[in-house]
């Protein structure tokens, strides 16, 4: 900017630096084509906008002056004591304001295309560099090797100064084209120097002529860079050029080692500082040359942590990716840093450094892999209690897992699973921690602090260390826990995970002592998941759950009978009658028809009953078939239920007619064809009351619920 009283000098209208001594060329600071130009233009436009203000300003004040409705100026006072009344006068109108500018809308960037100027600049420059290869590989049989290199020289010290002498003049696409036919001249120059054995180049090893050759390509581009700041290929061509320098230093064979881990990653480092001094529209190709670089050199370095020769070079490894992710996870704490979003890079840094420290503790035996295993699991734990600090809960979440999962592969190696069984219950602590406190992760830390346990019961039973009977009933408990839990949280989300976890634990239970053969022990098992799914039914008013409950209790009986080695089908009838009526009891207290709620019961009850008895008499059966029959009979009676009544009466007539049919045939034969007389003159002579006895009688039982 001019200070006041200075004469005035041209200001470049982008950064505001003083252009006057570029003369027509671009700004020294920001690289403005024409610079002072602009500024004189700019200029000249401010000064004519300054008069036409003036102008309007004042021709303003003529018409308000010449406006009738201007008020006057009072009257001289009069002689007399009392004043005159001034004349009305209308007020003066408020000063005229113009209008507030409105914001013209940004219009839509247009969509780059490719001009017909930049495809002939093209491929005039991809031309030129094939006429340059061909002049090395053919011509050199004609003229000097002298000669060749001079021209080669010439042409390229031609490209790079038209280049910058056509950015002076704001030529971009010609700049542009011209800069990479440059560099590209300048590698074949470098190449064909070797190959040609100029200056006996040749005898010079081949990679340290590669080392020469970028650090001549690297220190051009950053000088034409610097001299024409508006070029986009120099910088590039610097970035490019710089990538392999570091590796070619590097000793014969130790790119895949620690050292090679540490230039790869110092490369991506480097890349991603680079990035924020290159223009904005080169800064992606630096950060995908430091994603790959990145990549190379984690996955470089886990191969070395896990699969290294020997611990020192894993441990080594292992130090090189912690002081990388360390500074990774720094570099994108920064607020304006050049790495994205710090949780997901906190994840994936603390990932990878506990997979290597896992495979470097792997390196100690089974002590080492169980200290790796336990460490991840006490990291999930920390990460749960740090579950409102979103960077440390995903290091912690993200490295408790590696590590974790990785110790648990290489303890499931060992021919011993204790230790692995003994880290997969640990498991239980923080899956269960995280579904107390983490609401998002409820579900699945539930299911997952069941699970735990299940695996560790079996990966016992496998090894031969827990007894059959033993896990089939520790599974047991453990469905009895879920149905517990599943009750206390009824009408949450997590109920249905707990009570799926209860019954397929009750479930797996039963196979895995039946298995054995143990039914005494699988009707334990299966009682004790019974009660409690039926515990969880009467808290959470689940109907089906009821069912299933009762239905286990029932099998568990059966089970138990059948493995004593019961015959008698009561055993079996019996409980599956009881069964049923719990299952009716709603439908009783709700005042359901006697069929739809006891009959079934009932009918299980006492029909096979009555059968065996018909069938296979015996005294104590045959009295308490009839002393039921005759109670269920009694109480429809009087309770004016159906199904009791019929069951009942159906059963005391099948009973005595099944009782009393085999003595028939002993009869004399004169009494039986007597009774049978007796019998029908009886209906005959009182058939119309009979009849209407019949009619009331069924009635009344219809009439029954």
């Amino acid at each position: 900017m001019n200070p006041p009283g200075s004469p005035w000098v041209p200001a470049c209208p982008v950064c505001g630096r003083p252009v006057g001594d570029v003369g027509p060329g671009p700004c020294p600071s920001c690289g403005l084509p024409a610079a002072a130009q602009a500024a004189l233009v700019l200029a000249r436009i401010g000064t004519t906008i300054g008069e036409l203000t003036r102008d309007r300003d004042e021709l303003l004040a003529t018409l308000r002056a010449a406006a009738p409705g201007v008020a006057a100026p009072p009257p001289a006072p009069a002689p007399v004591p009392q004043p005159q009344p001034q004349p009305w006068a209308p007020p003066a109108p408020p000063p005229w304001v113009p209008p507030a500018p409105v914001a013209a809308e940004k219009p839509p960037a247009p969509r780059r295309r490719l001009t017909p100027q930049q495809v002939l600049l093209g491929l005039g420059a991809l031309l030129l560099v094939a006429a340059a290869i061909t002049f090395v590989a053919v011509a050199w049989t004609r003229f000097g090797l002298a000669f060749q290199a001079g021209v080669m020289l010439t042409a390229t010290a031609a490209a790079c100064g038209t280049s910058a002498w056509t950015a002076r003049r704001g030529l971009r696409a010609t700049e542009e084209a011209l800069a990479a036919a440059g560099a590209a001249l300048l590698v074949v120059d470098l190449a064909a120097a070797r190959w040609l054995g100029l200056f006996g180049i040749e005898d010079v090893r081949l990679r340290w002529w590669w080392v020469v050759s970028c650090a001549v390509v690297l220190v051009v581009a950053l000088g034409l860079a610097r001299l024409t700041r508006s070029t986009a290929v120099w910088p590039l061509t610097a970035l490019l050029a710089a990538q392999p320098l570091p590796f070619l230093l590097l000793p014969a064979g130790s790119l895949l080692e620690p050292a090679g881990v540490a230039v790869f990653l110092a490369v991506a480092a480097a890349d991603l500082l680079a990035a924020r001094a290159l223009r904005r529209y080169l800064a992606p190709v630096a950060f995908v040359l430091a994603g790959l670089a990145a990549a190379a050199g984690v996955l470089a370095g886990l191969a070395q942590a896990i699969d290294a020769p020997a611990a020192a070079q894993s441990w080594t490894a292992t130090g090189v990716l912690t002081v990388a992710g360390a500074g990774a996870i720094a570099l994108a704490l920064r607020p304006r840093g050049p790495l994205p979003a710090p949780v997901p890079v906190a994840s994936t840094a603390a990932a990878v450094v506990g997979l290597a420290l896992t495979g470097s503790l792997a390196y100690a035996g089974s002590p080492g892999a169980q200290a790796a295993t336990w460490a991840g699991l006490l990291l999930l734990a920390l990460a749960v209690l740090a579950a409102r600090l979103p960077v440390p809960a995903a290091a912690l979440t993200a490295a408790g897992t590696a590590m974790a999962l990785l110790g648990a592969t290489f303890l499931s190696d060992l021919p011993d699973q204790r230790a692995l069984a003994a880290a997969t219950l640990g498991a239980t602590v923080p899956a269960a921690l995280a579904a107390v406190r983490v609401p998002v992760l409820r579900l699945p830390a539930t299911a997952a602090a069941l699970i735990a346990p299940a695996l560790a019961i079996d990966l016992g039973r496998s090894g031969g260390w827990i007894a059959v009977p033993v896990a089939g009933l520790l599974l047991a408990l453990l469905g009895a826990a879920a149905f517990g839990l599943a009750a206390l949280r009824a009408r949450h989300r997590e109920e249905l995970v707990l009570a799926t976890g209860g019954a397929l634990a009750g479930l797996a239970a039963g196979l895995t002592s039946g298995s054995a053969g143990a039914w005494g022990q699988v009707g334990i098992q299966l009682g004790v998941v019974g009660v409690a799914a039926g515990c969880y039914a009467v808290v959470s008013g689940r109907r089906w759950v009821a069912a299933g409950a009762v239905g286990d209790l029932v099998l568990a009986s059966w089970i138990a009978v059948g493995g004593a080695g019961v015959q008698t089908p009561d055993a079996y009838t019996l409980p599956a009658a009881l069964g049923l009526l719990v299952i009716a009891l709603p439908r009783l207290r709700a005042g359901a028809t006697s069929w739809a709620a006891e009959g079934a019961a009932v009918g299980v009850a006492l029909v096979p009953s009555a059968l065996a008895v018909v069938a296979e008499p015996t005294a104590l059966r045959l009295v308490l078939v009839v002393v039921a029959a005759v109670l269920l009979t009694v109480g429809g009676t009087l309770r004016h239920r159906q199904a009791p009544f019929v069951v009942g009466a159906g059963v005391l007539l099948f009973v005595t007619v099944g009782r009393l049919g085999p003595y028939a045939p002993l009869l004399p034969r004169w009494l039986t064809l007597g009774a049978a007389g007796l019998a029908l003159l009886v209906v005959g002579a009182t058939y119309e009351r009979r009849r209407q006895q019949a009619r009331e009688a069924v009635a009344w039982v219809v009439q029954m619920r």
